[in-house]
């Protein structure tokens, strides 16, 4: 999507609570609470394993061929969520998750997206854009996951194991059957790529799961990389994506 019509037309900004002053007594210790739901799916979550390790590095330029494309199939998502080990090289505007399924040519062919510029984190969901306060170093990695409800159009933004923020984009299904890229923004399905939105920087242990886990097991993952939540629906290993351009695969850390 081009980025100038994008912030004229769509993205709204949206801080709930103070960021940077947060801590985690002063925020939920379950979603419940908020998405209105009586606390009944602990008892079928998946326990921690040992998680697969993944690292991919994308060069320190400005390019539409480096990008990863997922070939796991992606179902209709009512509630999901991703994370992963991120590090930017620089504080350019970049592009890290986009998933689209819309076949057209217009603005708004992604249902689910993050990037970060100079100021804050981004999310969109449902074509509905916030933006939120946590900024990120360019050299630092961080851990990150995004908890979105697609009932309420609430996600929940974790950095480094914590709850740091909490986003309202918009509510309904965010439609199975699309593209997942890392690296770009599809302008339109599977393409459409603009060369100052690409990612540079490296992407860590990347993952998606089909449901919220509970925070203390999301801080688990930032205290030990080796384990997650074994119910993801894909991993960044090799057999679930495609790889193309610059983008080359690192040793990850041994655990």
């Amino acid at each position: 999507m081009a980025a100038e019509r994008l912030w004229q037309t769509s993205i709204v900004f949206i801080t709930v609570f103070g960021v940077g002053s947060s801590t985690s007594a002063s925020l939920p210790e379950t979603y419940y609470e908020f998405e209105g739901r009586k606390d009944t799916g602990r008892a079928t979550h998946a326990s921690n394993g040992a998680c697969p390790q993944t690292s991919y590095f994308f060069p320190n330029i400005l390019t539409t061929t480096n990008y990863i494309r997922v070939t796991t199939p992606i179902p209709d998502l009512l509630e999901f969520t991703v994370c992963g080990i991120f590090k930017r090289f620089t504080n350019e505007v970049d592009w890290w998750v986009s998933y689209a399924t819309m076949p057209g040519t217009t603005n708004y062919d992604n249902e689910f997206m993050i990037k970060h510029d100079s100021n804050q984190l981004e999310i969109a969901m449902n074509m509905k854009w916030a933006a939120e306060d946590p900024k990120l170093s360019a050299n630092k990695e961080y851990h990150i996951c995004v908890t979105s409800f697609s009932s309420t159009g609430t996600s929940y933004i974790f950095l480094d194991g914590i709850l740091r923020d909490i986003a309202h984009t918009k509510s309904g299904t965010v439609n199975g059957g699309g593209v997942f890229i890392l690296g770009q923004d599809q302008d339109i399905i599977g393409g459409g790529f603009v060369a100052n939105q690409s990612f540079q920087g490296t992407m860590r242990n990347f993952m998606l799961w089909r449901r919220a886990p509970e925070p203390e097991e999301i801080l688990k993952m930032y205290q030990n990389q080796c384990f997650c939540p074994q119910d993801y629906l894909f991993t960044l290993e090799r057999k679930n994506i495609e790889i193309f351009g610059g983008v080359a695969a690192l040793w990850p850390p041994k655990c």
